[in-house]
């Protein structure tokens, strides 16, 4: 599961424009938040995978990713493109109990309700994009009580949700291997600084070996052991960025017992070494991701 800093801990927004490559808040690996996801295409063509379902996003489009499924983003080839992200809090979403139960919590906690994509040409789409625009607006001017008006506009988002919950009929039967997919990948978020086997992996889905091969293949495009070492390598980057450890220390914690290996994993993924991306990375440090961690 993939930590999102919020700039402001009483109010767990995350609104941002992203490019993938970056590897900002998204890479091209399969990952999942605690909380739901809304991604708004500004420029170009994407092509998302949520579970084993794989689609374009185009300009304008809008797609709603439920939380606790894994999903990755990757640019067509060829495209240059860049989206605009939101993710809030539970903290945030739970807020009001009363209208969290009866309306929010049935349709986050629904496994059917994976994702929905909302293309540019419709209403809603128009609806949600505006919203998210005037969303970051009041957030970056914070304005006195701009809290609030955040929170005014969160309830309208909720709505056009609700509203494309309930009238998509029908909503499919739930995928019971993304659930094993997400239980593995669970096991790997939480252990990933100590010693995995493929063994390991498989047990936290009661699979086979196979059987668990085959779904990081349809899930995350990556082996077992590739999508590990991806996730280690990505906590690294903000090791790097975040701490003053040293580099053997940041490959020890990341679960790689050899620095070597752990730099050569390093060159190969992103490019450079790890201490020349800690070089660059500390020049532009974050570009909004400031502040404390949350994992609401």
């Amino acid at each position: 599961m993939d930590t999102i800093f919020y700039e402001n801990s009483a109010l767990p927004v995350y609104i941002k424009t992203e490019s993938i490559r970056e590897r900002s808040t998204h890479s091209e690996i399969a990952h999942y938040h605690d909380s739901f996801e809304l991604i708004l295409i500004n420029n170009g063509r994407i092509l998302c995978q949520t579970d084993a379902d794989v689609f374009e996003l185009h300009s304008g489009d809008v797609c709603f990713i439920n939380r606790k499924h894994m999903h990755s983003l990757r640019p067509l080839v060829g495209e240059e493109c860049c989206h605009k992200v939101l993710i809030v809090g539970m903290s945030l979403l739970s807020a009001n109990a009363p209208l969290y139960e009866r309306f929010v919590r049935p349709m986050l906690d629904d496994n059917r309700f994976a994702h929905i994509r909302f293309a540019g040409s419709d209403s809603p789409s128009a609806e949600i994009a505006a919203i998210i625009h005037r969303m970051e607006q009041i957030q970056n001017a914070k304005e006195s009580g701009y809290e609030l008006e955040v929170f005014s506009q969160l309830l309208r988002l909720l709505r056009q949700l609700y509203l494309a919950y309930t009238g998509k009929d029908p909503i499919p039967t739930a995928d019971a291997n993304a659930a094993v997919q997400q239980r593995m990948a669970e096991y790997i978020y939480k252990n990933y600084s100590g010693p995995i086997k493929l063994d390991d992996i498989a047990a936290a889905g009661n699979v086979s070996r196979s059987q668990c091969t085959k779904l990081f293949n349809i899930y995350t495009r990556l082996s077992p052991v590739a999508f590990l070492n991806h996730h280690r390598l990505e906590v690294s980057l903000e090791m790097l960025r975040r701490t003053g450890s040293s580099v053997a220390e940041i490959a020890q914690n990341c679960g790689f017992s050899d620095q070597s290996y752990f730099s050569r994993l390093f060159q190969r993924q992103f490019g450079c070494t790890p201490l020349s991306y800690r070089k660059s990375g500390r020049k532009g440090a974050e570009r909004g991701k400031k502040a404390v961690a949350n994992n609401n």
